[in-house]
């Protein structure tokens, strides 16, 4: 039994011996890591970073720090940290359209990406991208190198669509997303291979958000869409869109996009919804259409007619559209939520009416 107990002993101080080397990161220019990469026939890795990014301090701190890791990096890759707003790093951040962080690229001495991915994670995930990258007939490798030879067949596009998302090159994902959408027949546009572009998925907020003209099209033939995506993934992407149109005029998002690109306001958006609203048949089309004029008075910065729409709607909303009311009490301080009478009746309104403890009690601490 003792040495049982020795031996867990050991095996337990074993795994805390500190770790003690890092990734070397070389102090050059990025032209003078490819020409030794050349030289030593290697790959660059490039970790993309900001100084703001806490997920890069993390990578950095406990990924980069493992010896495993190290000694993996140091040995196979010409490696270089960059800041993506800094000096040559906010040039490559354009020439590699760098638009999340951390962004770790693999390229070889020509400059050409290998392999790219994003985000932290994990030692041993981070190790299973880089040895998935490493191969030259990787699925990125291959996509760009089709692309890039003046391939466009609509399965390509599909695929080199997703991984340019995956990758966060979101204006490249976005722009192809569109050269795409212009090839697609009308019946091509229904088929289930392409509804990634209209419904709901982790593509959204990139090709069917707010603005988009994916998701006006699919809201304009929500019927067609229907038949073949079935009416409850219609409805259900329709109406998320109504109440995210909603909360992000009540924050004041609704004229910032993804990319801090900015929008003009713009009346006929507005009735353009409640077109497609009242062309539906939705159940509820009748609360969707005042979230709808909610989210104009917001746009408009008319407090005063938002307030007024939500005395007057908010106790018939069904609990998932009240949800909207969470994006309403934002705007306002909590001093004068307590003292406006006005904004105490849309809290009493919800109180009253809602069915979700959860709900009803976060709403009773305002």
């Amino acid at each position: 039994m003792k040495q049982v107990l020795l031996a867990a002993i050991l095996l337990y101080s074993g795994s805390m011996v500190a770790q003690n080397r890092s990734i070397n990161f070389e102090k050059t220019t990025f032209d003078s890591a490819l020409i030794k990469a050349k030289s030593g026939n290697r790959l660059v890795f490039v970790d993309c970073i900001t100084s703001w990014c806490g997920p890069c301090k993390q990578m950095s701190k406990y990924v980069f720090t493992q010896d495993s890791v190290a000694d993996f990096f140091n040995s196979n890759f010409v490696n270089l940290q960059l800041d993506m707003e800094k000096g040559e790093g906010v040039a490559l951040r354009r020439e590699y359209n760098v638009e999340a962080y951390p962004t770790f690229l693999l390229l070889n001495s020509d400059r050409k990406v290998i392999y790219r991915f994003v985000g932290g994670m994990i030692a041993d995930s981070f190790m299973l991208k880089i040895r998935q990258g490493m191969n030259p007939a990787n699925r990125v490798a291959i996509l760009n190198e089709r692309y890039e030879a003046g391939e466009r067949t609509k399965d390509l596009l599909r695929e080199y669509i997703q991984v340019k998302l995956d990758g966060k090159e979101i204006s490249v994902g976005q722009k192809i997303a569109n050269e795409y959408f212009d090839m697609l027949s009308s019946k091509e546009k229904l088929l289930p291979e392409n509804w990634f572009l209209f419904g709901e998925n982790k593509y959204s907020m990139y090709l069917s958000n707010i603005h988009s003209r994916n998701f006006n099209y699919m809201a304009g033939h929500w019927a067609d869409f229907a038949k073949v995506s079935g009416r409850d993934a219609v409805e259900s992407k329709m109406r998320h869109m109504y109440q995210q149109i909603a909360e992000y005029s009540l924050r004041g998002w609704y004229l910032k996009d993804i990319g801090n690109k900015l929008f003009t306001y713009d009346k006929k958006e507005f009735d353009g919804y409640r077109t497609q609203i009242k062309s539906s048949k939705l159940e509820d089309k009748e609360q969707l259409l005042a979230l709808v004029d909610i989210a104009q008075a917001a746009v408009e910065k008319d407090t005063n007619q938002v307030t007024t729409l939500m005395i007057k709607h908010i106790g018939s909303f069904s609990a998932e559209n009240q949800k909207a009311t969470l994006s309403y009490f934002i705007m306002f301080p909590a001093s004068e939520r307590k003292r406006n009478a006005r904004v105490q009746q849309v809290i009493a309104a919800v109180i009253e009416s809602n069915k979700s403890e959860r709900m009803v009690q976060f709403v009773k601490s305002l």
